[in-house]
């Protein structure tokens, strides 16, 4: 058995011990309280780890070849990473934002997920409900991977609403990603914490909706001293659901209007790793439904509404998704073809 691991993984594992301390312990080589040595007499780490590979959870040190390159440069790296699930290579975007987004910011996460999914990016995000979810779910659509960063340990999956989709995530080509050991919940200092892991698995970070004190503005600090481009959706100034996101662009994070925007921030700069895609990939069901309507014509939002008979969310996504792909243009309530 790979000592150095086995070290790392008890540290990781006692209760009592910070990361902080447990990082000192590794750096230094040293431990005065004597407290590795007592918990590897208890097989403290060795049982995490037979507990984690039961599971399918594997235990990476920063030097397994395995390891995320990506964590390796940030300031902070975990002393282990728990993985369940393939990490796939290449660039990779984290998307977060409100748990409580508006059914627009929802969409705009989805479909700005799904494009870089088909564009060959990995969608990085927590698993938590709206705009984290709507993430790992335009990604899943769109056939790419997706990879959800925990607080908790990958044994107890939290939220532990959001279960079945992260079981998807795996179904999906994709990974569960925690530093935290195997049976561990996650309290409120894990959250901050894990955060600084979703900024650094990526190339960059997109914030869609965030209000004034969001867990999603610690992200996107972090993501600014791994010196990883911030950017974000702009929201309507009287919105204390953009608060958080309209703050991070008056203090100079690069503002994503459109796909074009959306282009030229990432796909630009990882052009140079990015296997050829076509951005204008074939729609939805939902939105193929609406370019065969406008085919006939423009039409009012309401009269699209009712003769599609789609529910009122779904609707909303599929233009979204064709605004964004430059297909559809809107004029107050009036829909046509571009």
């Amino acid at each position: 058995m790979d000592e150095d691991l086995l070290a790392r993984v008890t540290l990781c594992a006692l209760p009592k011990l910070t990361r902080p301390q447990a990082r000192r312990v590794v750096e230094t080589g040293r431990d005065p309280q004597g407290v590795l040595a007592r918990a590897l007499a208890a097989r403290t780490g060795e049982r995490a780890l037979e507990r984690a590979g039961a599971a399918g959870i594997r235990a990476l040190a920063p030097n397994d070849p395995d390891f995320p390159r990506a964590l390796r440069e940030i300031p902070d790296p975990p002393l282990v990473l728990w993985v369940k699930g393939a990490l796939p290579g290449g660039p990779a975007l984290a998307i977060v934002g409100s748990r409580r987004p508006s059914a627009r910011g929802e969409a705009t996460a989805r479909a700005f997920a799904a494009e870089l999914a088909r564009a060959g990016a990995a969608i990085v995000s927590g698993l938590a409900y709206g705009i984290d979810s709507a993430a790992h779910e335009g990604a899943l659509a769109a056939g790419g991977p997706t990879l959800a960063v925990l607080a908790s340990g990958l044994l107890n999956v939290t939220p532990r609403g959001r279960r079945g989709l992260a079981e998807r995530i795996l179904a999906g080509g994709g990974a569960w990603l925690s530093e935290r050991p195997p049976g561990a919940d996650a309290a409120a200092r894990h959250f901050p914490e894990r955060n600084r892991l979703i900024s650094g698995l990526a190339s960059a970070t997109l914030v869609v909706e965030a209000r004034e004190k969001s867990g999603s503005l610690w992200t996107a600090r972090h993501a600014l001293e791994q010196g990883r481009e911030v950017l974000v959706v702009p929201g309507p100034i009287d919105s204390e659901q953009c608060r958080g996101t309209n703050r991070l662009l008056r203090d100079g994070a690069t503002p994503i209007l459109d796909a074009a925007d959306l282009q030229a921030a990432l796909l630009g700069p990882l052009a140079r790793t990015l296997v050829q895609h076509e951005l204008l990939p074939a729609a939805s069901p939902a939105a193929r439904a609406v370019l065969e309507l406008l085919a006939d014509g423009p039409c009012d939002l309401d009269a699209l509404a009712r003769t599609l008979g789609r529910a009122p969310r779904e609707l909303a996504s599929a233009l979204l998704e064709l605004e964004l792909d430059g297909r559809v243009r809107r004029d107050g309530t009036r829909l046509a073809l571009c």
